[in-house]
C-alpha cells in the first residue's frame, strides 16, 4: 500500500546562510503572523448574481438580468458567468480540507435561501421581482407593467377621442360625462401607482353603450389600456364560466371586453353576470385557477371595462340596474363623432392615430394626477351620504338606464299595475288598483292601496273575488318571478321609489303601498 504523502507544514520565517564558512544554514522563525485563509460568503455570490432556485426545477437556476427581465439559467452556465464575472475565482473542485466546493456552496445556499414557491410571468399590479403572497408563498414576478411617466405637455388627441364620445351637451337633454370618466382614470391610475397587493383601491366597472363605429373601443384600447400600464385580457371566460382556466386575466391590468356573449337573455343569467361583475370590482381576493397548478387566491389589480351596442337586442344581455350592483359601475352613453384623423381607411391614418395617443398617454397622465380635482358634487348623494367607496358616485346615463329597467320583469308588473281594471258584479264599472279595499290604512282613499304583496298577487291573477282585465298576463308574470321582489325593485327605482310603489310594513304583515300614475 502506498504510503500517504505527508502534508507540508507552511513556511514561517527564512533560512540565514552560515556566518562562516563550513557551518550549516539555520532556519529563522518568522515573527509576522501567517496568512489566514480568504473567507467565502456564498450568499454574498447569489445576490451579486441575483440568482434563485425554483423548487423542483432540477439544476435549472433564475438569474435578473442586466435590463432588469428575469431568465431561466441552467447549472452549467451558472458556474460559467461566476468564473467570467466575478472579481474572485470560485473554486470548482473542493480542497483537501473541503466537503463540497465553492460553486456548489453557492448553489446549495440558493436552494436552502433563495427558494421560490412558483414563477409567474406576471400578476396584475405587481412590480418585478421578488414576492411573498398572503398564502404565505414566494413567488418571482418576471415583467411589470409600464405605467406612462407622468410629463406635462397637451394630450389633443386624447381629448377628443373622450371628449368627443362622452361630452353630450349639444345634444337635446344631454349631460356632459367626461367628469365622470376623468375622475375614473384619475382614481385608477392613482391606486395602480401608489398601492400595495391586496391594498388597492377598489374602482367601479364601466359599461359604455353606443351605435355601432361610434369609437367606444377606441377609448378602451388606445386611452384606458395605455394609462393603466399597456396590457389588456379578454374576460369573458372569467366572467361567464368559473370552472374555465383564468391565467390570462391574471396577466393583465385591464379586463376589457367588447360586447356581451350572453348565451341567454333570461333574468337569472343577467343577475349572475352581475354577480361576477360585483366579484371583480369589490372583492380583493381572486380565485386563479392556472394550468398545471392547483387552484389558489391572489390579489390582482384590475379595471373592468365593457362596450355594447345601445340597440335593445344588446342592452338585454346587460345586467339588472339593482340597488347592490348600480353603485359598482359607470354606465356611459356615446355619441358618434368623428376621430381626430385624416382618412380612417388608411393604414397609415390608422397608425398615425394611435402612436399620436400613446405619444400624449404621459401628458394625460399628468394632467389626471395634478391638475384633475374630483368634483365635490360627484363624492356625495343628493341625500349628503358621502361617495368616496370608490372615489366618487356612480353614474347611469337616463336613457340607457330607461332601456334597461323597461326591460325588466319589475317594469312589466308597474305596467300591469297600470293597466290593471278589476270588476266586481257589487260594482257599476272597474275600479283601479288604489281604489280597491285593502288591510292597510288609507288617509287618503283614492291615493294609496296598502296591502300584502301576497294579496296583490291575488288580485292581478283574478284569484279573489273580482275579475281582473290583466289576470292572464299576470299569471305568466308570477310563474317565473316573486312578486314581493319585483316590488322592491319598484321601490328602488328613481321616479318610482316614494312615489308611486314603497315598502309599509305594519304589526301584522309586511306590506307596500301603490299609488296611481302622478
Amino acid at each position: 500500500m502506498a504510503k500517504k504523502k505527508a502534508s507540508k507544514a507552511p513556511r514561517v520565517g527564512k533560512v540565514k546562510s552560515a556566518a562562516k564558512a563550513g557551518e550549516a544554514a539555520t532556519f529563522e522563525a518568522g515573527k509576522a503572523a501567517a496568512p489566514a485563509a480568504e473567507a467565502f460568503d456564498e450568499g454574498e455570490v447569489c445576490r451579486e448574481l441575483g440568482m434563485y432556485w425554483q423548487s423542483g426545477k432540477g439544476d435549472q437556476f433564475v438569474l435578473r438580468q442586466a435590463d432588469g427581465r428575469w431568465a431561466v439559467w441552467p447549472q452549467q452556465a451558472v458556474v460559467d458567468l461566476m468564473r467570467a464575472t466575478l472579481p474572485r475565482l470560485i473554486a470548482i473542485k473542493a480542497r483537501e480540507d473541503e466537503a463540497v466546493s465553492e460553486v456548489k456552496r453557492v448553489f446549495l445556499w440558493a436552494r436552502q435561501n433563495h427558494c421560490l414557491d412558483d414563477v409567474r410571468p406576471a400578476l396584475p399590479g405587481y412590480r418585478s421581482g421578488i414576492h411573498v403572497l398572503d398564502s404565505g408563498e414566494r413567488v418571482l414576478v418576471r415583467t411589470e407593467c409600464k405605467v406612462p411617466e407622468p410629463v406635462a405637455g397637451d394630450w389633443p388627441t386624447i381629448r377628443a377621442v373622450v371628449e368627443g364620445r362622452l361630452d353630450l351637451r349639444e345634444e337635446p337633454g344631454g349631460v356632459d360625462q367626461t367628469p365622470w370618466f376623468y375622475s375614473w382614470c384619475k382614481v385608477a391610475l392613482e391606486s395602480l401607482m401608489r398601492g400595495q397587493p391586496g391594498h388597492w383601491r377598489a374602482g367601479h366597472a364601466v359599461i359604455l353603450t353606443g351605435p355601432a363605429g361610434c369609437g367606444k373601443n377606441r377609448i378602451q384600447e388606445q386611452v384606458i389600456t395605455p394609462l393603466l400600464g399597456g396590457r389588456a385580457a379578454d374576460p369573458q371566460k372569467f366572467l361567464f364560466d368559473a370552472d374555465e382556466f383564468n391565467g390570462d386575466v391574471f396577466a393583465a391590468e385591464h379586463l376589457m371586453l367588447s360586447e356581451v356573449p350572453v348565451p341567454s337573455q333570461r333574468t337569472v343569467d343577467r343577475t349572475q353576470l352581475a354577480e361576477r361583475i360585483k366579484q371583480v370590482v369589490a372583492n380583493p381576493a381572486q380565485r386563479a385557477r392556472l394550468m398545471r397548478a392547483e387552484p389558489c387566491t391572489l390579489s390582482p389589480y384590475w379595471r373592468l371595462t365593457i362596450s355594447v351596442n345601445d340597440d335593445p337586442d344588446k342592452l338585454r344581455s346587460l345586467p339588472l340596474i339593482t340597488s347592490d350592483f348600480g353603485d359598482k359601475v359607470l354606465i356611459f352613453h356615446c355619441k358618434r363623432a368623428p376621430l381626430p384623423i385624416i382618412e380612417w381607411d388608411s393604414e397609415e391614418s390608422q397608425r398615425a392615430f394611435r402612436d399620436a395617443c400613446t405619444a400624449e398617454i404621459s401628458a394625460f397622465a399628468h394632467w389626471l394626477l395634478n391638475e384633475w380635482e374630483i368634483p365635490e358634487s360627484l363624492m356625495t348623494y343628493e341625500d349628503g351620504r358621502p361617495a368616496t367607496r370608490f372615489g366618487f358616485r356612480e353614474w347611469h346615463h337616463p336613457v340607457i338606464k330607461g332601456d334597461l329597467f323597461a326591460d325588466t320583469p319589475a317594469a312589466q308588473l308597474m305596467q300591469l299595475i297600470d293597466d290593471a281594471t278589476f270588476h266586481s258584479l257589487e260594482w257599476e264599472g272597474g275600479r283601479k288598483l288604489w281604489e280597491m279595499p285593502c288591510r292597510g290604512p288609507r288617509p287618503d282613499e283614492a291615493r294609496f292601496w296598502h296591502d300584502s304583496a301576497e294579496e296583490l298577487q291575488l288580485l292581478l291573477t283574478g284569484e279573489k273575488d273580482y275579475r281582473c282585465s290583466v289576470s292572464s298576463l299576470a299569471k305568466k308574470l308570477f310563474q317565473h318571478n316573486q312578486c314581493g321582489r319585483m316590488l322592491g325593485r319598484l321601490a328602488a327605482e328613481d321616479g318610482i321609489a316614494d312615489v308611486r310603489v314603497m315598502k309599509r310594513d305594519t304589526r301584522f304583515w309586511k306590506g307596500w303601498k301603490i299609488g296611481p300614475p302622478q
